[in-house]
């Protein structure tokens, strides 16, 4: 269950999941530009696809390897478990030649390149969305406030590991409750409340499963909330 809810509130998943309760329950906080349903489709593919993409690459000579030794065994008669069993430390020394070693990342050190080639991409999508719907929107003001919350979060995985999944979730819950009470928009109290009680759960779920300390979880949470609650309150 743990790792269920770590897999659907996947920091990638976090900002497709804000801009459809925002579109869905207080549209008023967005432009007429933004008020379009295809915009979710484009968030869903620009902070979650593209990324997982460029995960999956940095992974690929992991995958190839694999992919090699399956079509080998096949042409020679099918799955050999000895000979696999013997091919496991070359496909375990790829693996760890590759730029990620596990897409969960539970290592400190391989965090750190995807981490910023990811805010790259998130600097660069604003600053596209920006020169298009105008820097006022909803939509380049939260992604503004990711991008500036990600970097900061991959400058401090140069030195610690903090919780990506408690930053993203907690930040959720800061730019639903800022736009709450900023915008006096009653409509997002029980999405509000819903991602409370998500948040506690990813963060829960990550110390049950021991891939971070109850410090790392602690300050991503108060990181991801005191930043986008503080954004969302300034610039809406």
């Amino acid at each position: 269950m743990a790792k269920l809810i770590s897999l659907l509130f996947h920091p990638l998943w976090i900002p497709t999941f804000l801009f459809a309760i925002v579109y869905h329950f207080a549209p008023s906080v967005m432009t007429p530009q933004e008020l379009n349903p295809r915009i979710i489709l484009v968030i869903f593919t620009l902070t979650g696809i593209i990324p997982i993409i460029t995960l999956v690459f940095m992974r690929l000579p992991y995958f190839l390897m694999v992919a090699r030794l399956w079509v080998d065994q096949l042409a020679n008669g099918g799955p050999d478990t000895k000979t696999l069993m013997s091919l496991r430390p070359k496909i375990e020394m790829v693996n760890r030649q590759s730029i990620i070693h596990s897409f969960g990342m539970e290592d400190r050190a391989e965090r750190v390149i995807p981490f910023f080639v990811i805010t790259a991409f998130y600097i660069s999508v604003c600053v596209m969305m920006g020169n298009k719907m105008g820097w006022d929107s909803f939509f380049v003001i939260a992604m503004s406030t990711i991008a500036g919350i990600s970097l900061l979060v991959s400058v401090i995985t140069l030195f610690w590991k903090i919780s990506v999944h408690s930053v993203s979730v907690n930040s959720m819950v800061g730019f639903l409750m800022a736009a709450m009470v900023s915008k006096v928009e009653p409509e997002l109290l029980y999405p509000l409340l819903g991602s409370i009680l998500a948040a506690g759960a990813v963060m829960s779920a990550r110390l049950y499963l021991d891939v971070h300390s109850p410090a790392q979880v602690g300050w991503g949470c108060l990181l991801g909330f005191a930043i986008s609650f503080t954004a969302t309150w300034i610039y809406l």
